[in-house]
């Protein structure tokens, strides 16, 4: 867990609240409500597949902060639901957020 929190930089999400939080930041970063999106519809299917199948899944991320974001929830998560230990997180530029 040490490892993927410690990845993450948390410059670009700071002093962000839901008033100013939009689809984008003007560097063209994820916002947190982007990142929060993304997880519901990415990781939280896997995080259900791979709890009832047993098998492991990829996720695929457009970024790499959101990368280290899930890795860190993956981790933190994993204490208590061993099969998120399973899912492995992809970074993908290409990956369009969703």
């Amino acid at each position: 867990m040490r490892a993927a929190a410690a990845a993450l930089d948390r410059t670009p999400l700071s002093g962000m609240s839901s008033d100013n939080a939009s689809d984008g930041d003007a560097s063209g970063g994820l916002d947190m409500v982007t990142i929060c999106i993304l997880a519901v519809n990415r990781l939280a299917p896997a995080t259900l597949r791979s709890s009832v199948s047993g098998k492991a899944l990829k996720v695929v991320v457009p970024d790499p902060q959101v990368g280290a974001v899930f890795r860190a929830a993956l981790d933190r998560m994993g204490v208590t639901r061993s099969t998120d230990r399973l899912i492995e997180i992809v970074v993908d530029r290409k990956a369009r957020p969703s």
